[in-house]
Parts: structure tokens; sequence; C-alpha cells
């Protein structure tokens, strides 16, 4: 662990417990196999409409067209069916939910603050941390099975963690600023960027794809016995883009994060008013609450969808 960054110890991902290290794993996996499906059995959707429209024009082809639809639509509903049934989703805001409550617990074993209160014997407060990580996957048994692997031999409270929880005062509220409240308002200010500037991109591409549903559908107006008919590629392409910005939820996002991150920087005004082991405590309190918060928002969000 390296010393001092702006008044704090610099703590690694690494030195987080045991079941967070698993839990975001599983989750982060879980996000992009999901992603990852949706995306294919959406593309396979777009394909079929695709070799379903072009199919007339190749007239000696046109049973091979059929066919290479028929298999596109097939092997988009085999995949719908798929996460219908594996439930990866769940395992992916489930895990995160662990992941983030294990991460907030951390933080407050590491400062000292309510409930791991510094002033407890070392025993005391390293029993009551491993007792409640314990509580939160009891009460998600169902994910369990993926939060196996190569972080089962790591430690739920490790060296790190235990150099900042006995680390003095000042050090134990500068270290949460730089390494909790900072760090967590860079991640929420750089996730509002991303998802604001990926919203407007997918709509620029359902505008498109609108346009030229428009432009096909009035060209069969102009042109009614042409083989080719590309209204329906169009519209099945943009209702796939619109079907994806549902998925991703790239407007609720930036906007979660831009309200996190400004509440956070209202927070850590007060940080200087810090001067003793019962103000650090509600401090820290106030800072995690408001982050729940944030990831409370998200899970209901994706319970909804």
């Amino acid at each position: 662990m390296s010393e001092q960054n702006d008044g704090g110890r610099k703590f690694a991902k690494s030195d987080y417990p045991a079941l967070f290290l698993a839990a975001d794993r599983a989750s982060t996996e879980a996000q992009c196999k999901y992603a990852r499906l949706m995306r294919s059995t959406l593309v396979l959707l777009v394909i079929g409409a695709g070799l379903a429209a072009a199919s007339p024009v190749f007239d000696s082809a046109k049973p091979a067209f059929a066919l290479a639809s028929a298999i596109c639509l097939s092997l988009s509903l085999a995949v719908t069916t798929y996460l219908k049934t594996q439930k990866v989703e769940q395992l992916w805001y489930g895990g995160r939910a662990v992941a983030e409550s294990a991460k907030s617990m951390t933080w407050r074993y590491m400062s000292g603050t309510d409930p791991y209160f510094v002033g407890l014997p070392p025993a005391e407060g390293d029993r009551k941390f491993v007792s409640d990580l314990e509580s939160i996957i009891k009460e998600r048994k169902q994910l369990a099975f993926g939060f196996g692997g190569e972080f089962a031999e790591r430690p739920q409270i490790s060296v790190p963690m235990r150099a900042v929880r006995s680390a003095s005062l000042e050090e134990r509220r500068s270290t949460y600023l730089a390494e909790r409240i900072a760090d967590q308002r860079r991640w929420y200010g750089d996730q509002a960027r991303v998802n604001r500037a990926a919203r407007n991109r997918y709509l620029n591409l359902i505008i498109a794809g609108q346009f030229l549903a428009v432009i096909a559908a009035i060209a069969l107006v102009r042109w009614p016995d042409a083989k080719i008919k590309l209204t329906g590629l169009f519209t099945s392409l943009a209702t796939a883009l619109i079907a994806w910005l549902q998925v991703r939820q790239h407007k609720e996002l930036a906007q979660s994060y831009s309200i996190a991150e400004v509440e956070l920087g209202f927070i850590q005004e007060r940080a200087q008013y810090v001067t003793n082991d019962r103000e650090l405590s509600d401090f820290v309190g106030d800072a995690e609450n408001a982050i729940s918060r944030e990831h409370t928002l998200w899970i209901a969000r994706r319970d909804r969808t």
C-alpha cells in the first residue's frame, strides 16, 4: 500500500474484502453477458428483416433467403428465451447490490465509524464487520453460486483495511475524502457524461432509421411494384435501437449520476468541520447514505425492466 495521497492513504481495489471482489466480478461478467445477448437478439431481428426484404430481388435464391431469415428469427427467439430462463440480469444487479453494500460497510469499518466505532476492542469490531458481511450473502443465497473462484482464499479484512482503521483521525478523514468521496464523485461525473453522449448518439441513429423508413414508404407509393421493400427493415432497425436504448437506460443513469455527484459535493464541503470521531461518524454516514440512495434507485429501475 502506498502512503499519503493528499493527506490520506492510497487504497486499491484489491484491498477490499473477498466478498466484494467476488460479487463485483460476478456482477461485471453478468452485465457483459446480458448486454451481449440482448445486442445479439436485436441484431438477429434486424438481419432477419433485412433478408426478408431482400429476397424478392433474387428470384432464384428466394427460398434460401427465406430460410436464412427464419433461422435468424429463430436464433433471436432462442437467445431471448435463454435470457428469460437463466435470469442473467438478476446476477448482474443482485451481485452489484452485494458488492456496493460490502463496499459501504468496508469504508465504515476503515474510518472507524458507526457501527464499527474505532473505540471498540479490535476483536469485537472485526467480528461485527465479518458478521455483517455474512448477513449480506445470506439474504441473497441464490447468487452465491456465481461468487466462487479466485477470491476464495482472500481475507475479508485485508492488511490495508486494518492499517487505515488504526490510523489517526486526520488520516482516516483524509483517506475517506480522497479514496471514497473524491473517487466516487469522479466516477459519477464520468458516467453521467458517458451516458449523456450515448443517449444522444442512439437518438440520432433512431431518428435516422425512422427517416429512412419514411423515405422507403414514400418510395413504395411512387413505385408500388418495386421488388425490394425496405420499410420493414428500417422500421425494425429503429425499433431495435429504441429497445436497446431502453435496456441501457442512458437518460435515467445520466440524471441519477449527476444528482449523486452534486449531493456528494455538498457533503464533501462539510469535511473541514470534522474534528472528532463522532463528527467523522456522522459525516461518513451521510456520505454512504447518499451513495446508497443512488444505488437503491438503480436497483429499483432494473427491477421494473
